[in-house]
């Protein structure tokens, strides 16, 4: 059995609290380097998990080290270059999400993913979940007819309230970062997947809501950084243009909430996943019907789970690739998809500075 090489640029808590433990236990997978522009962050990261190579350049690495796979797991802003090199190199790719800060960055991506023939999975992963592909499924039946509304909730505390332990999350609040691209990409991405089909118009309100904030973990515990050059709360609306609206609220402004992360409206019932938003599977799938053809009125029984024996998984990701690559099929994250994301994204701050509806112009 081939057992594919990956090689992964950002050492950071995402890879090894999550990715690098999930893909040391799969069949098909193997870790060939790690690379972080902190080389002892990336010297430790490597011996830690007793991955062989380590490197703080990343053109050395695509320079000198043999592997299939490049996931790109490092900060917002430097996807696009990481990722356009390792499309230029000929190697497979992963890229954690916002994979690029424009249209035409993530158009470029697809071209050159095209051109080199190789495979590209584009995060976030919510397509790859079986409660999101649950939904689908229910909303594609007809189960709860025609659509009418979505709702999604994909807001937090804020980084600077739990993550980057190790790191200043400054960053975070500036141009390229900000609530929109780390959270807003989670929530527009589950609501365009559960349609499965592009949005046509999008609107905003916004607001800097906490102009100061104080870290509130890790090595730089009780520093304020000043949070004012982006807004940190965000109520989005999406339309498709065939009767079905989307609201989606997102941000750094919700400590806790019991609101759950998703829920789509029909003529004949509801669907919900429970619970908060997280990147795994949610609290379960809920169904309300109201048919009068099926004499059904009321809460159904929770859904058992698509997949019982297996627990949902972030380096899944990586193992649709693999299966992609081996079959020379698609990927279950087409950069298609996130292309139409960012689309929205870009047109967010425009449509709240200027209070109106804007149109959208990609498609997947």
């Amino acid at each position: 059995m081939k057992k594919w090489k990956i090689a992964i640029m950002g050492c950071g808590m995402i890879a090894q609290d999550i990715y690098i433990p999930q893909i040391k236990k799969m069949p098909k997978a193997e870790l060939a380097a790690v690379c972080d522009i902190n080389a002892a962050r990336a010297k430790e990261c490597a011996e830690k998990f007793a991955i062989p190579q380590w490197y703080s350049d990343y053109d050395e690495l695509l320079e000198k080290c043999e592997f299939d796979i490049l996931m790109d797991i490092a900060s917002i802003p430097a996807h696009h270059e990481i990722n356009m090199k390792a499309l230029k190199a000929g190697k497979h790719l992963y890229s954690q999400k916002p994979v690029g800060l424009s249209v035409e960055q993530v158009t470029e991506q697809i071209e050159a993913a095209k051109e080199a023939h190789v495979k590209y999975s584009a995060s976030p992963i919510h397509l790859l979940r079986p409660d999101i592909k649950k939904v689908r499924e229910i909303i594609a039946n007809g189960t709860i007819g025609k659509v009418t509304m979505i709702r999604v909730h994909a807001s937090h505390g804020g980084p600077e309230y739990f993550q980057y332990r190790d790191a200043d999350p400054s960053w975070f609040f500036k141009p390229g970062a900000g609530a929109l691209y780390d959270m807003g990409v989670h929530g527009i991405t589950m609501a365009t997947a559960v349609m499965d089909r592009p949005a046509k118009e999008v609107g905003c309100m916004a607001a800097i809501s906490e102009p100061e904030r104080t870290v509130r973990s890790g090595a730089f515990d009780g520093k304020k950084i000043k949070t004012d050059m982006l807004p940190d709360n965000y109520l989005i609306t999406l339309n498709w243009g065939d009767g079905c609206i989307g609201i989606i609220d997102t941000g750094f402004c919700q400590k806790a909430s019991t609101v759950n992360m998703l829920e789509v409206y029909g003529t004949l019932g509801t669907v919900t996943i429970l619970g908060e938003l997280r990147i795994g599977e949610g609290d379960g799938v809920r169904l309300y019907l109201d048919d009068p053809e099926k004499k059904a009125r009321g809460w159904m029984d929770p859904l058992p789970q698509m997949y019982p024996d297996k627990e949902f998984e972030q380096a899944d990701s990586i193992a649709d690739l693999i299966e992609a690559i081996e079959n020379d099929t698609e990927t279950g994250l087409p950069p298609e998809h996130a292309r139409h994301v960012i689309d929205i994204l870009c047109t967010i701050p425009k449509a709240a500075e200027e209070k109106r509806i804007l149109p959208l112009h990609t498609e997947f």
